[in-house]
């Protein structure tokens, strides 16, 4: 769950996930719906499918028990290099060295490692590092240390140096510049998106459809449209809606709210759908479900469909 994931985000989450799973095997069992609706607002959504399909890897292959090896942890779906050596160390005590963002940072300046954050060679440096400095005894503690160390204090900007407990031998703030170490990677240029979504009510309950997208698969969202202006966008909404049997309301819309997705920032303006007037209107009845407003909280939902029920059920 804290992968490129923030501690807040993760911890509204966290609890509840373990009380709908409490073991690998209660994972395993689950439908994909239900891990999702668990998972939801966390983002990367492929990390909740990967899980589910290594608790099931883990039943069928090695009868409910976590591998130890990091080999045999590869495996899995959804575990890298990464993954697997971070579980076996920190759960199963194997001298392995792992090496997140945090990890990567810290060594990165107390050893002043120059190199490209992120980057195979420098994870390279960092990882050979890291192995020599492992304990024989509890080495899944240094690994620990290291990454609350870079969640808390060597942080990526304003490092709180004269608090670290490691100050005195880091070569990075002995140069005088810890922040110049890992080199960091040019952000991506933010991309302007406006997206008009439609919501459509009946007896109460709100149309839902099921987004069919590499990051999003699965999910649950109101039909929308992209495009590069709120006018562009509705268009495109119109058309759409049109197989559902329905019709976009006029300007003005009813709501509106904005979301950011990596570099996307997307503005959302949230129009009302009424069922189509005109005679012959095709209709896709198995394309949605209706939702009651109170079912959202529980449902397979992405932050930005919360967002849009949030603008558009007040007045929609």
């Amino acid at each position: 769950m804290l992968q490129q994931t923030t501690v807040a985000a993760v911890r509204k989450r966290y609890d509840g996930f373990l009380l709908r799973f409490p073991d690998v095997e209660s994972l395993a069992r689950s439908t994909e719906e239900e891990v999702l609706a668990a998972w939801s607002g966390l983002g990367y959504y492929a990390r909740a499918r990967n899980l589910r399909l290594a608790a099931q890897a883990i039943v069928r292959n090695h009868g409910g028990s976590i591998p130890r090896e990091p080999a045999a942890l590869r495996r899995l779906p959804g575990f890298g290099p990464y993954m697997a050596a971070a579980v076996a160390s920190l759960a199963y005590g194997a001298r392995v060295p792992a090496a997140e963002a945090n990890v990567e940072r810290v060594l990165s300046r107390l050893f002043a490692l120059s190199g490209l954050s992120g980057s195979p060679a420098l994870r390279a440096r960092v990882l050979a590092v890291a192995q020599e400095l492992l304990p024989a005894r509890r080495p899944g503690d240094l690994t620990a240390a290291l990454m609350d160390l870079g969640q808390t204090v060597c942080t990526p900007r304003r490092p709180i140096c004269p608090v670290c407990p490691v100050a005195p031998a880091c070569e990075a703030r002995r140069r005088g510049d810890p922040e110049r170490f890992p080199q960091r990677r040019k952000k991506a240029s933010p991309v302007h998106v406006s997206l008009a979504a439609a919501v459509a009510e009946r007896r109460g309950r709100f149309l839902l459809v099921r987004r069919r997208s590499s990051w999003l698969d699965g999910l649950w969202e109101f039909p929308s449209a992209e495009g590069a202006s709120t006018e562009e966008a509705r268009r495109r909404l119109v058309h759409r809606v049109a197989a559902l049997g329905l019709e976009v309301s006029d300007f003005p819309a009813i709501g509106s709210a904005r979301h950011t997705v990596v570099n996307r920032r997307i503005e959302i303006s949230v129009f009302r759908a009424d069922r189509a007037s005109r005679p012959g209107a095709r209709t896709d009845r198995g394309a949605g479900r209706w939702f009651l407003p109170g079912e959202l909280a529980d449902a397979a939902v992405p932050t930005l469909t919360r967002k849009i029920a949030a603008a558009g059920l007040r007045r929609g």
